[in-house]
């Protein structure tokens, strides 16, 4: 339960779990150079509250006479201004006596006094005396009302430099809606869509009821015919800064500041999809070529140039020796084995029959190459290039491929060709603006040459 108004909080605060206590936040230890900072453990007493009675007049003349509470929440830290309302319960401490059976006061956030994020300050009963009523609070049938009226300055103290702002205004909830609110205007509303409310909302214009959408914002903006008491709901255009996660709805009234990516002062490449409905291309890039190994070329003997005389002294040569050639009763020449554009070796094939006897004539290469005393190494492509030529012509500007091979890896690159143009042609300004950046994407190139052509014409040029 909860009680309002009694006197000896600390005895009259049960021992019992769940029992609670109202009372005033008088003062709140919120940095280390606080008064009373070290006493209360130093960086350890940040959020540590000093209270009083919520209806008791002019506690704050010696916090030394307070008791003292600390925050129940380690994960939200929420601390309350100076004479809103919290919440007091008994939990265990640090410290434990002779019995084992000691307690330390914790508070929970604010009482929802006003029905607002802002602040929710109770003005103690020293601001309802009959004839000395504060400008910004009244009395009426005995309830308390805060008025928006005059220069609304804040006699009731809040803490050492919080402001407040009568104009700012809460969110707007929605069946089902989740909403988080700071104090200045910061929110986050975990809602959805909601087609058949009340009070209509842009993200609420198509899509389906319950369709999920998140919006954080940080700020909104006030104007000065604003009432605080009044809701509202997040505007994408006069919000301070959103960010929007959707789910099939769509902002018809967003205003985009410029079409032109040269205000945002960044150089981009577009990604292209060929079908936009298929979501996952967008985390995918460019495929890598694939390069297929080439089989060894077979050239018959007839198609073989005739070898001569020092070719065949050099054959004899290397055949003199029985270890430079592997089975060499069984091949003769009418074959040769092409790799990588070398000549290895020739042969023909003769299968004999178990007794020795000749079968016949095989005119095609054994399925088993001889092969070599040295082990086989599988070679890469050949490295070449860079090469550059004409890729093709756009709009008056030549784009140029460059290719080449490195390691046996292939690469290309696609950039518009340097050139000169008079000075301050739409030519000059495009090739100047595209900086002759290369990409391996020529869409882009075309995208960039189309957007800065734009851009000449609508009036920019070169400083």
């Amino acid at each position: 339960m909860a009680t309002l108004g009694h006197k000896n909080i600390s005895n009259n605060l049960s021992s019992q779990p769940g029992t609670l206590k109202a009372v005033r936040v008088i003062d709140i230890i919120l940095h280390i150079n606080h008064p009373r900072a070290k006493e209360f453990g130093g960086y350890d007493a940040i959020g540590t509250i000093f209270f009083g009675d919520v209806y008791e007049q002019n506690q704050a003349d010696n916090t030394r006479l307070l008791d003292n509470a600390r925050p129940y929440f380690s994960f939200i830290k929420q601390y309350p201004l100076k004479n809103e309302i919290v919440l007091l319960m008994n939990g265990p401490t640090r410290i434990f006596d002779s019995d084992r059976n000691s307690n330390h006061k914790y508070y929970i956030p604010n009482v929802n006094i006003w029905n607002h994020q802002h602040n929710n300050a109770l003005p103690d009963i020293s601001y309802h005396i009959e004839g000395e009523e504060s400008p910004n609070y009244g009395m009426v049938e005995g309830i308390i009302t805060r008025t928006a009226e005059g220069d609304n300055s804040v006699e009731l103290p809040l803490g050492e430099y919080f402001k407040e702002n009568l104009s700012l205004q809460p969110l707007l909830p929605f069946e089902g809606d989740t909403i988080i609110e700071g104090r200045f205007g910061n929110s986050i509303r975990f809602g959805a869509t909601a087609k058949e409310a009340n009070d209509k909302t842009a993200y609420s214009t198509k899509g389906e009821t319950g369709d999920p959408i998140t919006i954080i914002r940080n700020g909104q903006h006030v104007e000065e015919e604003d009432n605080g008491w009044e809701h509202t709901i997040e505007n994408i255009n006069s919000d301070h800064s959103t960010i929007y996660l959707t789910s099939n709805q769509v902002l018809p009234n967003m205003e985009i500041v410029s079409l032109h990516w040269q205000s945002w002062m960044a150089k981009h490449d577009e990604l292209q999809v060929d079908q936009k409905d298929e979501f996952n291309n967008i985390t995918e890039g460019f495929e890598d070529e694939a390069i297929e190994p080439q089989e060894p070329e077979l050239i018959e003997r007839d198609e073989l140039e005739e070898a001569t005389e020092e070719d065949i002294a050099a054959q004899e040569e290397l055949n003199e020796d029985p270890e430079d050639c592997i089975d060499c009763d069984n091949h003769e020449g009418d074959y040769l084995l092409i790799e990588n554009g070398e000549a290895k070796y020739s042969y023909e094939v003769e299968e004999k029959t178990p007794d020795g006897e000749t079968a016949g004539e095989n005119n095609s290469p054994p399925a088993n190459p001889p092969t070599q005393n040295e082990p086989t190494v599988q070679t890469m492509p050949p490295d070449y290039g860079p090469e550059t030529f004409e890729k093709e012509t756009y709009k008056g500007f030549r784009i140029m491929e460059t290719h080449s091979r490195r390691d046996g890896i292939f690469m290309w690159s696609y950039e518009i060709e340097e050139k000169d143009y008079p000075a301050g042609s739409r030519e000059e300004y495009i090739l100047e603006e595209n900086g002759y950046a290369s990409t391996t994407n020529i869409d882009a190139i075309k995208g960039d040459i189309d957007e800065y052509g734009e851009e000449y014409d609508d009036g920019y040029r070169l400083e």
